[in-house]
C-alpha cells in the first residue's frame, strides 16, 4: 500500500513528479491514500491525481489546516503535515479494518517532494517475502545535503534481520520506510502541542515515530530490515531543488 500525502504549500511541480513515480512502479498492487492539509483549490488538488486509477485512489482534502495553521518556522518544518499524514494512515487502517497479524497489508509513505526508483515498491516487498519475521523495513535514498551518496552511507550485511546496528531513528529518510499494518496499527506522528513540556528530544515528526518504532521493536523483539538499495530522492528541502541530487530518476 502506498501512503501519499500532501502537505499544502509545495508546488504542483513537485507533486506531478512524486506521482509520476507511483505510477511508474514495477511492483503494481497498491493502494494511495492522499490527504490534503486543507488545499486551498479543491478542483487543482483532485486534478492533480487524475491520472491515478480510481479503484486505487482515496482522496481527502481536510476542511481545516492543520499544523500550518498554527506554526511558522523550524516548529513548522518539525511537524507539517502531521495532521494530513495522520489522516490518511487513520482511513488506510480503517479501510483495513478486518485485517488479522497474517494479513500482509504493508504501510509506507511518499512525501509530496520525494520521489521513488521504479523499483521502490518491488524492493520492499521482496524483504518482506525473503524475510517473513521483518515487521520493518526501509531503504536508503538521495538527500539534498549528502553530496549525491546513498544515506544513509553505512553499508550494513543483506544476509540477516535486525542489520542496522544501533539507533536508527535519525537514519530514516521519511518516504523510504514500509511496516507491516496489524503491528503498528494506531501509531501516529506527534505534532508539537503532543509533546511533554519538558521533552528534550528532536520534535522533527518523523525521527519521533521512527524512534517509538525502534524501542517497539526491540520491547517486543520483533525483526526489522535496512536494504543497501538507494530507492527514494528528495527533491527539495526548505524552498531550495536538490538540482544535483541523486540520478534524476524522472528528468523534466
Amino acid at each position: 500500500m502506498a501512503s501519499y500525502v500532501r502537505k499544502n504549500g509545495r508546488s504542483p511541480y513537485y507533486i506531478k513528479k512524486s506521482v509520476r513515480s507511483i505510477l511508474s512502479q514495477s511492483y503494481a498492487n497498491w493502494e494511495l491514500f492522499v490527504t490534503g492539509d486543507k488545499y486551498e483549490s479543491e478542483t487543482e488538488f483532485r486534478s492533480l491525481f487524475a491520472s491515478i486509477p480510481p479503484s486505487k485512489l482515496f482522496l481527502h482534502n481536510l476542511p481545516e489546516p492543520g499544523e500550518r495553521g498554527n506554526l511558522t518556522g523550524v516548529p513548522l518544518w518539525e511537524s507539517g503535515g502531521v495532521s494530513a499524514m495522520n489522516n490518511a494512515l487513520q482511513r488506510a487502517e480503517q479501510h483495513h479494518n478486518n485485517c488479522s497479524l497474517r494479513s500482509n497489508i504493508y504501510v509506507t509513505n511518499l512525501d509530496d517532494d520525494d520521489v521513488w526508483s521504479t523499483e521502490h515498491l518491488n524492493e520492499l516487498q521482496s524483504i518482506f517475502k525473503r524475510f517473513p519475521s521483518v515487521v520493518f523495513t526501509w531503504t536508503k535514498g538521495y538527500y539534498c545535503h549528502n553530496r549525491g551518496d546513498p544515506y544513509p552511507p553505512l553499508i550494513v550485511p543483506q544476509d540477516r534481520v535486525n542489520n542496522w546496528p544501533g539507533g536508527f531513528g535519525g537514519s530514516i529518510l521519511h518516504s523510504s520506510r514500509s511496516w507491516k499494518m496489524e503491528v503498528f496499527r494506531g501509531f501516529r506522528y506527534r505534532a508539537q502541542w503532543d509533546f511533554p513540556r519538558n521533552f528534550q528530544g528532536i520534535k522533527a515528526a518523523d525521527a519521533d515515530l521512527f524512534e517509538v518504532v525502534r524501542v517497539y521493536v526491540a520491547a517486543k523483539k520483533l525483526d526489522y530490515y535496512h536494504s543497501n538499495q538507494a530507492t527514494i530522492e528528495h527533491l527539495i528541502e526548505r524552498g531550495i531543488s536538490c538540482l544535483k541530487n541523486g540520478p534524476l530518476w524522472y528528468p523534466d
